[in-house]
């Protein structure tokens, strides 16, 4: 009797210790990821992820109790240094691409990494490796610690009580705050780790289903047209506005749609704010556009002595001083997706791979060819990490050539975007009407490390800028390339006459990867604060063709308003409920959103991290916009997820 007395004693106080050891960790663990995220550590939402630590710790040392004694410390152990890379990783994804990583979408983001898993982990901060302090200590401690087992069922209905108590209150604070959104509908990941741990979100992320979304929806009619003021239209040509369009057959379909996700997405897109026709709508009417979306395009790279050719079209065309690049989740890919579609890429996966089979009536390859375009695309490296051919395939891209369809000359590092100029040009430019789209990628990173394009252009560079950093002179020197491509394909358009009535549309697809933001604000001279709020993915952008007059444009917009603002201003008719953005020349407010839920308005920002504002901005407002801003998210995954224009192709043009 004293013998099963004492072994159920031991096999309880097995228990114990586990509990402690996962509690211990995990506490530790979120306490320093916390630490090193967010501004404000300690408050309600602190107590609440350790309620949800205790509540995880507490069924996990119940698993691992059912295991042999050194089995169970062993998992534990493993549990613990698992959590604790996981962190490092969170905390490196966001210091890299500038967001948090979602494990639905882990094989995209580490494909994205596999590349340069070097300098991924190269550019780990020390500090992010105060995660492993506590899962070290309890390796140490269970090096030679054995116990026995518990297989008690009135042990296990005391855990899943003691859980249940834990999980009731986290779950009440988070009602109490008017956060259970974030917690059943996790669509914002920086929110959603703030409000309720590292932990608790990993659950989330791995067992939430997809499909269970809800918008956000006021009272609603069946189908709205804002009434919009009267303006003076440019191009006398335009003369039905859109708000005199016809909706009926829209309604229609609505109506008599028996899937309720379609009808949905109908229903919200309807009541959208139809913005109508201004006084920029057909400026460049019938204009060919190049469309360049530069590699880590940022401010260093335009140079009066250096990148001559990208520091005139700036000063002598259109300088959009307030323009933003939000980075999601696998930069490149979705900053081209944005500026294709603008549509809300998805936090949980690569959404230009994930849903590159989908029919992408919508997009401005489709646009431009049903208007007469030869509508076409090429890059100078292989569909590595970006399903480009099938995307554009099912986008209305009549032909894309990438690095293995042509003739290039492979060199050391990323190649150069001068060659594929020459290369590309002849394939395009006697076509009557062109929307040509180029990815370029001589100014990818590294430029800590040499490469050949890192390295040609250093003596000119020198002669300018000696007292300059290396990694700042090899940006540099990959910029000139870009530059001397810029100024062939200005060249090319002007021996073939079709300059003057061509608009050339250069942006960026993130600011340069791997560079601190201090060197950025300190080499990339005086349009920015770098450092100041959400200025670190404030990026050039520039309208150029030789007609315009120079303007320097300062309303805020981003990736997303590009679409629209070259539709209008090449005077295509087009359906602008259907994107997130707007055209920039409408007279409305602009709204600029990033991935955690932030944004930007002409009034002032909202830092999801924080959960702050300017003081500019009233609550009210604040809660509006937040509103406006998840249901653009979810009503973009309901598109992605419903192949929404397979079954609307005829929308985009109304």
């Amino acid at each position: 009797m004293d013998f099963e007395y004492n072994n159920v004693m031991q096999k309880r106080s097995f228990f114990s210790v586990l509990f402690l050891e996962l509690a211990f960790m995990f506490l530790i663990t979120e306490s320093f990821f916390r630490l090193l995220s967010f501004p404000e550590v300690f408050n309600s939402s602190f107590l609440r992820i350790e309620l949800f630590s205790l509540s995880m710790a507490l069924i996990l040392a119940w698993i691992c109790s059912l295991f042999p004694q050194a089995a169970g410390k062993l998992l534990v152990s493993i549990i613990g240094l698992f959590f604790s890379v996981y962190a490092i990783t969170q905390l490196q994804f966001m210091n890299f691409y500038g967001s948090y990583m979602s494990v639905k979408a882990a094989s995209d983001g580490m494909g994205r990494i596999s590349e340069f898993v070097g300098q991924f982990i190269n550019l780990i901060k020390p500090e992010y490796y105060l995660a492993l302090v506590a899962p070290v200590i309890v390796c140490v401690l269970n090096i030679r610690c054995y116990f026995s087992t518990i297989r008690k069922v009135r042990h296990l209905i005391l855990t899943i009580v003691c859980c249940i108590a834990l999980e009731g209150m986290g779950i009440a604070s988070l009602a109490a705050d008017g956060l259970l959104r974030l917690y059943s509908n996790p669509t914002f990941i920086d929110r959603t780790i703030r409000e309720v741990g590292l932990g608790r979100f990993l659950m989330l992320d791995l067992l939430a289903d997809s499909g269970n979304e809800e918008l956000i929806v006021s009272e609603q009619p069946e189908f709205i047209v804002s009434e919009t003021p009267e303006t003076d239209v440019q191009n006398e040509e335009v003369i039905t506005r859109r708000s005199e369009i016809d909706d009926s057959s829209w309604v229609a379909m609505m109506q008599e749609e028996t899937n309720d996700e379609l009808s949905t997405i109908d229903r919200y897109l309807l009541g959208r704010r139809l913005y109508d026709y201004n006084d920029h709508t057909g400026m460049f009417q019938d204009f060919n556009v190049v469309y360049i979306m530069i590699e880590a395009f940022d401010y260093m790279a335009i140079d009066p002595v250096l990148t001559p050719t990208i520091y005139w079209m700036k000063e002598e065309g259109w300088d959009f001083t307030h323009h933003y690049t939000p980075k999601f989740s696998c930069a490149t890919g979705e900053s081209e997706f944005v500026s294709e579609t603008s549509l809300v890429p998805l936090s949980e996966v690569c959404t230009p791979n994930s849903y590159a089979e989908n029919h992408w009536a919508n997009s401005i390859f489709n646009v431009f060819y049903q208007s007469g375009y030869y509508s076409s695309a090429y890059h100078n490296w292989q569909d590595e990490f970006y399903e480009r051919r099938t995307l554009y395939s099912n986008s209305g891209c009549q032909a894309y050539y990438n690095f293995d369809d042509l003739d290039y000359k492979q060199i050391w590092g990323w190649q150069s975007d001068l060659e594929m100029m020459e290369l590309t040009i002849p394939l395009w430019i006697n076509e009557d009407r062109f929307f040509s789209l180029y990815v370029t990628s001589s100014t990818h990173f590294p430029y800590d490390q040499e490469s050949e394009l890192g390295n040609r252009y250093l003596d000119e560079i020198n002669q300018v800028h000696p007292d300059y950093p290396m990694e700042v002179k090899r940006y540099l020197s990959k910029s000139i390339e870009l530059d001397k491509s810029l100024e062939y394909l200005m060249d090319q358009l002007d021996q073939a006459g079709k300059l003057d009535n061509t608009l050339i549309v250069l942006f960026a697809d993130h600011h340069p990867l791997e560079t601190a933001i201090k060197t950025l604000a300190d080499y990339g001279g005086q349009e920015a604060d770098r450092l100041d709020g959400l200025n670190e993915d404030r990026t050039p952008m520039i309208f150029y063709t030789p007609s315009m007059t120079p303007e320097k444009l300062d309303r805020v917009n981003s990736t997303f308003d590009i679409l629209p603002t070259v539709l209008n201003l090449v005077g295509i008719h087009f359906e602008p409920r259907i994107y997130v953005g707007t055209d920039y020349f409408d007279p409305s407010s602009k709204l600029v959103i990033f991935p955690n839920g932030s944004w930007i308005t002409d009034d002032g920002a909202y830092y999801a991290s924080s959960d702050e504002y300017d003081d500019t901005l009233d609550r009210t407002a604040v809660e509006q916009i937040n509103t406006e801003v998840e249901n653009l998210f979810l009503i973009s995954r309901m598109i992605y997820r419903t192949n929404y224009f397979k079954f609307r192709e005829w929308i985009p043009f109304p």
